[in-house]
């Protein structure tokens, strides 16, 4: 989008250039057929512009914009009426203000790019940050904290060049923070990917074991006449956990896995907590 709208304003300024590099030698003849070579010049243009901005403001909603694009296309069909009736130098005159409605709405339409490249690079600082912090939590390797610290420091500059409106460095050092958290992958995997899948397996084996407990304990409950809808929808999504947790461990997402399992624990000592409490209420 900001390629068209550089487009743009050179097709404007172009347009501009021509109207004034009228010779001072010519006649009245020649200076009307000029003007009509420049109104039409001019008008072809305008239209230009109007169809590549009118290709943008569909993809988009901008009111601002939106009302300068249409106060452009009027300046424009004025424009059009004018060199019908054989009057270019009017029609000169729409069209360089038809040029000055689309310019100011090209520079709302970039503005508002820009805000949207902003709000996407600070997502992409944020989602980063959450992934190095969750990593944070389960290493202890000195070489694997200093990757995560010459990653986080990259950030750190990113967001510095962000809040400086300099958007191309701070996507060149979300980059480098990217391969460093790439490269730190590929290390945890040949280092510590065994292990990991072993831990997470054995967690996974008592997670299921657990599951079933709570099942029998449901049964054993139901027969007793106690209302359990509350614990079964509490199972149920506890059954739908583990079987996500399943899925990421047989798929090798064992990084993924990890906080999966422990929200998994966190949700089971709930519900033996919950299933304590009926009993101590009869």
């Amino acid at each position: 989008m900001k390629k068209i709208a550089i487009g743009l304003i050179l097709l404007m300024v172009l347009a501009v250039i021509s109207v004034y590099a009228e010779d001072n030698s010519t006649t009245n003849v020649e200076r009307m057929d000029n003007s009509k070579i420049k109104a039409e010049r001019m008008i072809n243009l305008c239209e230009k512009a109007q169809g590549k901005l009118g290709s943008i403001l569909d993809r988009i909603e901008n009111k601002e914009a939106e009302k300068l694009f249409n106060d452009g296309s009027k300046e424009l069909e004025k424009a059009q009426s004018f060199y019908e009736k054989e009057q270019y130098d009017k029609a000169i005159e729409n069209c360089l203000e038809a040029m000055h409605k689309f310019r100011e709405c090209v520079a709302l339409i970039r503005e508002e790019a820009g805000e949207r490249a902003k709000e996407r690079i600070e997502g992409q600082i944020e989602r980063i940050e959450s992934y190095i912090s969750r990593i944070r939590e389960i290493v202890e390797n000195e070489e694997i904290i200093a990757m995560l610290n010459n990653a986080e420091s990259h950030l750190e500059k990113a967001r510095m060049y962000l809040e400086n409106g300099e958007l191309r460095k701070a996507e060149s050092e979300i980059q480098k923070a990217g391969n460093i958290l790439k490269n730190l992958r590929e290390q945890w995997k040949n280092r510590y990917g065994e292990k990991i899948k072993q831990r997470l397996e054995k967690l996974n084996e008592t997670a299921k074991r657990r599951v079933h407990f709570y099942e029998q304990a449901l049964d054993k409950l139901r027969e007793e006449g106690y209302d359990v809808q509350d614990l079964e929808k509490d199972l149920g999504k506890i059954e739908s956990d583990l079987n996500n947790v399943n899925s990421l461990i047989n798929g090798g997402k064992y990084e993924e896995a990890l906080p999966k399992i422990r929200e998994l624990y966190r949700e089971m000592q709930e519900f033996q907590e919950k299933l304590r409490g009926i009993r101590n209420e009869s």
